[in-house]
């Protein structure tokens, strides 16, 4: 079990830097001031932590903003990064507890 968690976590370091390379390779990303530093900062956070699922979910939350200020258009190179990251961040599993609401007495 501890070893393929180790192939996956590795797995998903590499096809994150992998797609953030892609990225900041990318002439439009380069191009816009707010991508270009979204990129950058992600592929410095992956590097200096190597925790990919947290990164990813970072950019997803980022790109997701900047989809809804600028009317939900972005370079191609920026949806495919953001398929990445969703990709990642969707095979964590996460526990939650569901809370029941007491019913209202008449």
């Amino acid at each position: 079990m501890v070893k393929a968690k180790f192939w996956e976590t590795r797995a998903n370091n590499t096809q994150l830097k992998t797609q953030l390379m892609l990225a900041s390779a990318n002439q439009e990303i380069r191009e816009d001031v707010v991508l270009k530093r979204l990129v950058m900062r992600a592929g410095h956070r992956l590097k200096v932590s190597g925790d990919s699922v947290t990164v990813s979910r970072q950019i997803a939350v980022d790109l997701g903003y900047y989809l809804f200020c600028h009317h939900y258009q972005m370079p191609r190179a920026a949806y495919d990064l953001l398929a990445v990251a969703q990709a990642i961040d969707a095979n964590q599993r996460a526990s939650a507890r569901v809370v029941e609401f007491s019913s209202s007495k008449q």
